[in-house]
């Protein structure tokens, strides 16, 4: 009798072990699954990492070449107003004011050599100041449109003063 329990334990032991071994293979093929999409997924988004630093990088140097043209930049453009004693990181936005300051809805704006077609008005709808003495702005009446390029100069009282260099107006297609 002895024998014959030894021989049911032995069994069942051996069945138990094999039952171990097809379910252990199982899971570890399951989960060796799971990791090898898991590393798919983290090279896919490693490239795309690496995809956004060379997009950010070109950004940046775009922004970089669009922002050369700027007082905020120019420190050469800014030491002209430290003897003034300005606020060099609002001037900028004084100067933009000014010239939208002119922009009225019953007259064109007396910076803009041009008048208005149709009842319409020219007024500066986007400026751009370049350095310490030029600002370039852009100008419409809805229909046609143009650009200046305006000197400009700002007395000890703060006062500015705008005159015209040259102004191109586009022909209507």
């Amino acid at each position: 009798m002895r024998k014959r329990i030894l021989l049911f334990t032995i069994i069942f032991l051996a069945l138990l072990a094999i039952y171990q071994y097809v379910s252990m293979n199982k899971m570890y093929k399951q989960q060796n699954e799971k990791i090898e999409k898991l590393r798919e997924k983290t090279e896919s988004l490693k490239n795309d990492v690496t995809a956004y630093k060379d997009t950010m990088e070109i950004l940046i140097n775009e922004n970089l070449d669009l922002s050369y043209f700027s007082l905020k930049n120019n420190g050469e453009a800014l030491a002209y107003f430290d003897e003034y004693n300005f606020e060099t990181d609002k001037l900028s936005q004084e100067i933009t004011d000014a010239i939208y300051d002119l922009n009225s809805a019953s007259a064109n704006n007396p910076l803009v050599p041009f008048d208005g077609t149709g009842g319409k008005f020219m007024a500066v709808d986007k400026v751009k100041v370049i350095n310490h003495k030029w600002v370039l702005c852009s100008f419409s009446d809805g229909t046609y449109w143009g650009e200046m390029l305006l000197e400009y100069e700002i007395d000890k009282d703060k006062k500015l003063k705008f005159e015209l260099v040259r102004e191109v107006l586009y022909q209507r297609y």
